[in-house]
């Protein structure tokens, strides 16, 4: 059986954590894709929240795993496409107009939020490009 592809740290995982889940909220979105007939969408759709449910089992589906390290053992292709749209996610969430409905004091917590998981994002596909090339 082949190594872990990374190992990220707590705080990189938690941040991952909340973004999946963040994303996963949306799930309902596939059902009115499929309902609309808007079927690229919903296999779009599908894609995405099977990777989720994927990094889910690595990462735990507990809000506070404890442990030090996580091992995330997806193919390296697979988790860098991930990496990217979670990392685009959160990227606009930062600079969109999302941020703007939250109220002012849990803003400041999902930019914190965010910015954690952009950056592990960013740390993780540099190492993955880097092992990849």
């Amino acid at each position: 059986m082949p190594g872990p592809t990374a190992t990220i740290d707590r705080d990189q995982r938690d941040a991952l954590y909340e973004l999946v889940l963040n994303h996963l909220s949306a799930i309902g979105d596939l059902w009115l894709a499929v309902e609309d007939k808007e079927f690229a969408k919903a296999e779009q759709l599908g894609i995405e929240f099977g990777e989720d449910l994927r990094l889910m089992h690595d990462l735990g589906w507990r809000e506070a795993e404890g442990r030090k390290g996580v091992d995330l053992t997806m193919p390296p292709h697979d988790l860098m496409e991930l990496l990217r749209r979670l990392h685009g996610e959160a990227e606009c969430v930062l600079v969109g107009s999302a941020s703007m409905r939250l109220l002012q004091d849990e803003e400041e917590k999902a930019r914190e939020r965010y910015r954690r998981a952009k950056s592990a994002c960013e740390e993780l596909l540099d190492r993955l490009d880097t092992r990849a090339g």
